[in-house]
């Protein structure tokens, strides 16, 4: 009985988890079957228009993490059209071609056929559904096969090295070829300083910029000059690309003119008399990027004046000066007479049309320290006003500083008035 008894309890129990092994495996089966399930791609790019500069063309994009040279491209019958056929699960992806391990890519401009943008990132788009997709060969950069496409130009970039030491080999960069430090190495022509490249490009405008041994070593632009475009923190040169080759004229490196252009030497001049625990003031502007410590100024003799030379193109050009790198930099009333302000920064302003040298300035200041000082009276009548403490003047004198010049009444007529040392010249 007790034998009989334990094995009917034993077959109950393994009829259960029987069951549940059973509909563990029919879920596990059903989900491995919808995970697995995939359907091929076939991408196909024209290369015809790409004069030089690859092996192998591939394509990358959120389905492969972007890889690089993971899904190289084939061109069996040696047409220019290279394909793959890649097998993806159903969702929306971007996608790019690109070549020899990103070497090179596509620049795919905004609202191309097929593409979408995201991030200030232009790819192309497919979507998989519930069947394989075969998508219409594409010329490279464009939406559009390559008989409907413009014609790729070649464009002649040059700069001249004369001014640069310490490189190896300058390259040309730009959004052309994803600012890649590498991919367009210039060749020196002759024995000259001077270095180019020529590379094919497709109609439209472009951002570029020259460096050297992948980015050891890059252009500093000057903001506002003519050859070059401001976005954000990053001023490159410009380029518009139309349907003829042309070549570029000789550029100096970080320069919209050739090396031979003149330039003027300027004096910048300031008085530390009014600012101490420093150790080495600077001159900052759109002419050297702002850079911080790449333009030290010297103590002339034992006085508190510093100044500081620099070449300067013809130009218009923003500064301040600073000390310790940034550690320290001068606050500008806005609306001065030797002032300008842009975005929200008040700055110096220099215009540039032969060799200066500049007065000496006082430490955030249009003037100098010993400028002449008159002693001005300002007086207000309060006897309509109520619920106020004490009165302020505030103005371009003191920076608008709010509480720091306070007026009194001492004889309580109501008029309330504050004597302050004030430099010549005109203030609000």
């Amino acid at each position: 009985m007790n034998n009989f008894t334990n094995f009917r309890v034993g077959k109950l129990l393994s009829k259960k988890s029987f069951l549940k092994t059973l509909l563990l495996f029919l879920c596990i089966a059903a989900s491995s079957k919808s995970n697995a399930q995939t359907y091929n791609v076939t991408f196909s790019v024209d290369m015809n228009t790409v004069i030089s500069g690859f092996t192998t063309p591939e394509v990358n994009g959120t389905f492969n993490g972007w890889c690089g040279g993971c899904a190289p491209m084939s061109d069996s019958n040696a047409d220019g059209v290279w394909d793959i056929t890649i097998a993806i699960a159903p969702g929306t992806y971007e996608f790019k071609f690109a070549a020899d391990g990103w070497n090179i890519q596509e620049n795919l401009l905004p609202g191309t056929a097929g593409t979408v943008t995201n991030s200030g990132f232009t790819n192309r788009q497919v979507i998989v559904g519930s069947s394989d997709v075969v998508l219409p060969t594409v010329c490279w950069g464009f939406g559009t096969p390559c008989a409907a496409a413009p014609v790729a130009q070649n464009v002649t970039f040059k700069v001249d090295l004369a001014n640069v030491t310490g490189f190896t080999t300058p390259t040309v960069n730009g959004d052309f070829n994803g600012w890649n430090g590498t991919a367009n190495p210039l060749t020196q022509v002759g024995t000259t300083s001077i270095w180019q490249a020529t590379i094919p490009l497709l109609p439209g405008n472009y951002q570029y910029k020259f460096a050297f041994d992948n980015w050891a070593g890059q252009e500093n632009l000057t903001p506002g000059t003519s050859c070059t475009f401001t976005d954000g923190a990053f001023t490159n040169r410009t380029l518009v690309v139309g349907a003829a080759a042309q070549t570029l004229p000789v550029v100096c490196w970080g320069s919209c003119n050739n090396c031979a252009a003149p330039s003027f030497n300027t004096v910048f001049k300031v008085d530390m008399a009014n600012v101490t625990g420093f150790g080495i003031p600077y001159v900052n502007g759109t002419f050297n990027g702002w850079c911080g410590a790449c333009t030290p100024m010297t103590q002339v003799g034992a006085t508190t004046v510093w100044q500081a030379t620099i070449p300067l193109e013809a130009g218009t050009y923003e500064y301040k000066f600073t000390y310790d790198g940034w550690n320290g930099q001068e606050s500008l009333t806005q609306g001065s007479s030797c002032t300008v302000t842009n975005g929200g920064y008040t700055n110096r302003y220099l215009t540039v049309s032969n060799a200066q040298t500049l007065p000496v300035v006082c430490w955030e200041s249009c003037l100098s320290c010993v400028a002449p000082i008159a002693n001005v009276t300002f007086k207000v009548d309060m006897t309509n006003e109520t619920g106020f403490g004490a009165p302020y003047v505030n103005g371009t004198f003191n920076g608008w500083c709010g509480d720091c010049n306070p007026m009194t009444d001492a004889n309580a007529d109501g008029i309330w008035e504050v004597t302050l040392p004030i430099s010549d010249g005109t203030i609000e």
